[in-house]
């Protein structure tokens, strides 16, 4: 067990390291984490390792913005009613932006706040911020301070997303930690015998469910696994489908699809059943649905971002 925990924090901060020296290859390295939809429809938010945020019309598909931040990108998240997007990022890249008024909102108080992931509550009047140091904050939409939940026996934070209709969140380690908004521990989930590093969750629209995926042992045989838990803590299925790790997953607006990022997109229904796979030339690592459930947008390891149909097929390539 403490090879296997050892071989987890080695792996979170080798990710954490490539990172931080980001600034001395972003020229060659076009990985792109993260993509994401605005709530309107109106916009494609897109970041990763060469610290440039691309902001999309999601109606033309031309690039209207594109913003060097100084930072890896990790997580990005629109406000599920305003323009506000929530950058994870690392060293002082972490922020809000105001697209509406152009400015950036930093969280007051804090210097070099590096996040890993990042999410809003149900109304968006709370923010989440998961970091590498094993520690979960909590911001107001103006950026002021409400609660730090301090670090247990993780040393690193991956993933972060809130309860749909109530103000619980998950966050992932090579546990399941579910909080209440004072930071009181919920429920601590053990997602296999043993500890394997956990990339991307979300909460089912009806809140009686989530998801997970995790990053897989090659050494040790463990395939990759897409988890359904009941909100209780109770395992609901499993499945091994994947060849490469769960990077991201994303629900579309009405919760009946569920997509997948790793070495193909698949498209599953709330049950998991696969419904279309689609495969990729390289690994995909950001997915997320347009609101009205029509489309889908992938961003992958070597730059590409691209826009699929709700049945798997490419619509087209985004240039940038």
């Amino acid at each position: 067990m403490t090879n296997k925990r050892t071989r987890v924090l080695i792996l979170v901060y080798s990710t954490l390291l490539v990172m931080l020296k980001a600034p001395l290859f972003a020229q060659e390295n076009q990985l792109l984490w993260t993509v994401n939809w605005s709530a309107d429809g109106k916009y494609i938010a897109v970041g990763g390792d060469d610290q440039v945020l691309r902001i999309f019309d999601a109606v033309t598909f031309e690039l209207i913005r594109s913003d060097s931040i100084g930072a890896g990108i990790c997580r990005l998240r629109w406000h599920p009613a305003q323009h506000l997007l929530a950058v994870a990022a690392t060293g002082d890249g972490t922020r809000i932006i105001d697209l509406d008024q152009d400015r950036d909102i930093r969280f007051a108080g804090v210097k070099n706040l590096g996040g890993r992931a990042i999410a809003w509550n149900h109304n968006g009047e709370l923010l989440a911020i998961a970091d590498y140091d094993g520690k979960v904050s909590i911001w107001t939409k103006n950026g002021n301070h409400l609660r730090t939940i301090e670090k247990e026996a993780t040393k690193s934070y991956v993933a972060v997303d809130w309860h749909p209709k109530k103000n619980e969140l998950i966050a992932l380690s090579e546990n399941i930690r579910i909080y209440d908004l004072e930071g009181n521990l919920l429920h601590l989930i053990k997602h296999r015998k043993e500890p394997v590093l956990m990339l991307c969750v979300k909460w089912h629209r009806s809140g009686n469910f989530f998801v997970i995926g995790d990053y897989g042992d090659y050494d040790y045989d463990y395939k990759p696994l897409l988890q359904f838990w009941h909100a209780d803590g109770t395992l609901i299925r499993q499945i091994t489908r994947s060849k490469a790790e769960y990077r991201n997953i994303s629900w579309n607006g009405r919760g009946t699809r569920l997509a997948t990022a790793s070495d193909a997109l698949r498209i599953w229904n709330k049950k998991g059943r696969l419904l279309y796979e689609s495969q990729s030339d390289d690994l995909l690592w950001g997915v997320d649905w347009s609101p009205d459930g029509k489309y889908l947008i992938t961003s992958s390891m070597e730059g590409h971002i691209r826009i699929w149909d709700n049945r798997g097929k490419l619509v087209r390539e985004l240039n940038y």
